[in-house]
Order: structure tokens, then sequence, then C-alpha cells
């Protein structure tokens, strides 16, 4: 009898474990789904992947010379008041992703030394649209009221979900060829919180046999649980903003960095360490496929692709950069464009000396090229030709300045310049002239 009661309680504990547990990512059920529909998919996502990787490998670089821009639509598809989540928090979703993208993000001091050298900048910027595919001028966030209560479902059923991207149920897709569309709508399931994003890899390569070349252009994008999206949202859960990060990821072609499989599954990009499964907290100890060689590295928990709480996620990888760079020139060619940000102005670097224009009566300083943390105190005197002082002034740690208070000097004067009170420049100024 007690033996039964204790297998009872197990089962029981195993039902409610399972319950709770929330999928912070759909990717895998989807792409289930999308196979289950498209026999052959998973397969050809492969041959898909490793094209657009072979064009990665050689672009591997920590910072971008260029700069992807993509135009995004939000379309926030709600029932309640709750569910239809405020521009704010849509705008500060925009800032978290474009500084994830760029390298940016304040965090990055957060990234461990031994990760450091294969963090990357993307390249990869996000704007909302500013004009809707008709040509009209739209603010990048479309408000859509469904009379579904959620769009979730339990067991996770991903067709279900996909109701979001229709009309009778949410907000058709802009075209998808021009905008990175991302649905905002509740995923909960039966008043808990199961699904909190998928997204739609890219698909349509060429070589591709028609039966299983998808016709979805309609699907593309990410949909994700209004609970996650942007800064300090009143409903957040432990991923927050960076699940965001995380699905525009998929939609740019990456994986889960344990390749959804164990220590011999991978996710093909050689900067990321094996791991066994996903990361749900954030134990920088952690090495989950260990290895005896000095080379072995533990678990990269500050990856935008794990699964770990967004408090602890702060980069990509080099290889993930350029994967997602080359996989928008390769199968998203015509959502982005590129500009090549100006190199910075060169600094004007004066000659050092003081020099003085005879028609505003003013005279300018030039310290020459001072480092950053100068603290030296600079003084500048003006005598007559009889040694009579007749101004004195203090000088900021500027490379180039005007001297101040001059007024009513006429007739040649000599200058001194002193730094911590020594003399280091002594000449002649004519003013007034």
């Amino acid at each position: 009898m007690l033996k039964q009661l204790l297998s009872i309680l197990i089962l029981f504990l195993s039902i409610s474990a399972f319950s709770q547990e929330v999928e912070q990512c759909g990717q895998t059920a989807y792409m289930e789904y999308l196979e289950s529909i498209n026999p052959g998919l998973k397969q050809n996502m492969d041959a898909t992947f490793i094209q657009a990787l072979a064009q990665s490998k050689i672009k591997t670089k920590t910072s971008q010379d260029t700069i992807h821009t993509i135009q995004v639509v939000f379309h926030i598809v709600y029932n309640t008041a709750q569910h239809n989540l405020s521009d704010d928090l849509i705008t500060s979703q925009m800032r978290v992703l474009n500084e994830c993208y760029t390298r940016t993000n304040p965090d990055t001091i957060n990234t461990r030394d031994i990760f450091k050298p294969v963090a990357g900048d993307a390249g990869i910027r996000f704007v909302l649209a500013t004009q809707d595919p008709n040509g009209n001028p739209t603010s990048g966030i479309v408000r859509v009221q469904t009379a579904l209560t959620a769009f979730g479902s339990s067991p996770t059923s991903l067709a279900m979900t996909d109701r979001v991207k229709q009309i009778t149920y949410g907000s058709e897709a802009w075209d998808t060829d021009k905008y990175l569309n991302i649905w905002v709508c509740d995923l909960s399931s039966r008043g808990r919180d199961g699904l909190l994003g998928y997204a739609y890899p890219p698909t349509g390569v060429d070589n591709w046999p028609g039966s299983s070349s998808f016709a979805t252009a309609d699907r593309q994008g990410v949909v994700l649980h209004y609970k996650i999206v942007g800064e300090n949202n009143p409903s957040s859960l432990a991923t927050g903003e960076k699940t965001a990060v995380h699905e525009v990821g998929h939609y740019l072609g990456l994986r889960h960095i344990w390749g959804d499989g164990g220590c011999t599954v991978d996710d093909y990009m050689e900067d990321t360490p094996l791991a066994s499964a996903a990361n749900q907290n954030c134990y920088p100890s952690i090495n989950s496929c260990y290895s005896a060689q000095p080379d072995d590295l533990p678990d990269m928990i500050e990856n935008y692709m794990d699964y770990t709480p967004g408090s602890c996620q702060n980069m990509f990888t080099q290889q993930q950069a350029a994967q997602m760079r080359a996989n928008l020139t390769v199968f998203r060619a015509t959502i982005f464009s590129t500009y090549i940000p100006a190199p910075p102005a060169p600094p004007i670097i004066y000659p050092f000396g003081v020099f003085s224009s005879t028609l505003t009566n003013d005279v300018f300083v030039s310290l020459g090229e001072l480092p950053e943390d100068d603290a030296s105190q600079y003084v500048i005197k003006f005598f007559t030709p009889l040694g009579q002082v007749v101004h004195e002034a203090a000088l900021s740690n500027e490379a180039y300045q005007a001297v101040n208070g001059i007024i009513g000097l006429h007739g040649a004067f000599i200058y001194q310049l002193t730094r911590d009170g020594d003399e280091i420049a002594k000449g002649k100024v004519v003013l007034g002239f």
C-alpha cells in the first residue's frame, strides 16, 4: 500500500511539474508542425542552413562596417486592455533589439572573459515602419481586437496559435518580403503561461523540390506572448524583453545553441560550446558536455539562443552574427537596406601656440593634442614690453580655446603660457590692429 501511495505521489508531482513548465520558445514544436504539413522540410532546412553557413564562414568579425536595416511592423492582437500594450513598451522593445544586435547593450560587461573574444556585433538595425504596404503613413504599430481570449493551446498546437496571423481572428501579415512582422498576443492556455514565442525561419531556397517549397509568405515573422514584450512590462516573466531577441534570431536563421539535441548534436556554430540541453538558470559553472580536453569550455549561458533568464543573456557570437547576415543576403534579400556609416571625422589638431585676430581682438590658444585625463593647470599672462602684467587668465583643458576677458588692449604684448606654474611657451602677440 505504501509503495502504491508513493507511486501515486510521484506521478502527481510529475504531472504538476509538467503543467507548470513554461516553453520559452516554440521553435522546435513549430518545425515539427511545419514538417507535418510539408514532409521533408527539416531535411531541406538543414541544407538551407548549411548553404548560408558556407557564406558566413568568411565574414566572421567582431564588428560590422555595414549596417543592415529592417523595417518592422508590430501587430498587437488583443482581447482585453491588458493585452493591448502601450506604444512605450513597443519602442522600448525596439531599443533592446537594436542594442543586442549591435552589441551596444549595457550588460555586455557581464560577458565572461572566456567568451569576449568571440562576441560579435551583427550590424543589424530595426526601425518601425513609417509607410504601410499601400504607401500610407504609419507608426509601425497595428492594433486589432479579437474575440479569442487567447491563442495558446495545450498541448502546444502551432496550427492554433498561427490563427493570430489570419484576418478572421487576428491581423494579416504585411508584405513579408518588405517587413519583419511581429505579432503580440496572449499565448497562454487555460490561464497558464506555456509558450512565450516562436518564429518562422528563412525558407524558399531555389533547390527545394516543388512539393517541399513553402508558399507560406503570410506566416513569416515572429509571434510573442504579450507578457514578455518591452522593458518594465507590468506582466513581465523572467525572460522578459530578451525573448524577442531570441525569436528574431530564429527568424534570421539561428538555432538553439544546444542544437535541440544532446552533446552529439551541434548548432553548426564553431564558437558556441556544445551543450546537452537548454539552460534555464544562470549557473556560470555548468558544463553539460564536459570534456577533459584543455580547451573545453562551459555552457554559454549568456547567449541569446539559450533559454536562460534575460538577466544573464548578453551576446551573440561572431559566427552567429555572420550567419544572420548571410541569411539576410541569401534568403531575405528584399527585406533590408544597407548603408555604410561614414567614418568619424579625424580630430582637428591645431599647432601648439598663441594666435590673435586683429579684426575681432580675440586671442586663441592651442594646447596641441592633450591626453584625455590631463588635469594640468594652464595659465596665460600678457605683459607690456616693460614687463608689466596687463591680463591673466586660467585656461580650460581643451585643445583649442579663446582667452576670456581681453578688452581694450591695443599694441604689441609679450605672452607667457604656463602649465602647473612652469613656463611652456613665450612669444609676441599684436592686439587691436
